[in-house]
């Protein structure tokens, strides 16, 4: 989750127990919005791509403008943020989709929105906090 000061955004740790509950409902929406959870990822994919921050990803599919202006690149050609956006607008062709996606995302803020784009990434809540033991991850 992140709390929101006057200037600064503080990150909270999240416990591997929300992540892994994060993971299950993560699954869940994959199966019952197959075509939104499909373009979902196709964003992550393209934000992590073109080294976006994920907070500038959820803040604009959110529609909360004033908080992805925090965390949107700099140096970048208009022509790439205008790509990009526009990539995002086709999230909206899956309203029933996007509704849930919002209440996805609303229930599991204290993860943030960093480690939820990662499970959608499919990183497991161990590779997320870094849980390892001899190479393998720990479950």
């Amino acid at each position: 989750m992140k709390w929101k000061g006057d200037d600064h955004v503080v990150k909270m740790i999240s416990s591997i127990q929300d992540l892994k509950n994060a993971r299950t409902d993560i699954e869940d929406f994959r199966t019952n919005y197959p075509d939104t959870f499909y373009r979902l990822l196709h964003l992550v994919n393209f934000t992590r791509q073109l080294q976006f921050k994920y907070e500038y990803l959820c803040g604009l599919m959110l529609g909360n403008e004033k908080f992805a202006a925090r965390f949107a690149p700099h140096f970048v050609q208009r022509s790439i943020i205008d790509l990009y956006k526009s990539e995002i607008e086709k999230i909206n062709k899956h309203p029933q989709g996007l509704q849930a996606l919002e209440r996805l995302m609303s229930a599991h803020g204290e993860i943030g929105y960093e480690n939820f784009c990662l499970l959608v990434r499919g990183k497991t809540p161990e590779e997320i906090k870094g849980i390892y033991s001899n190479n393998k991850i720990l479950n």
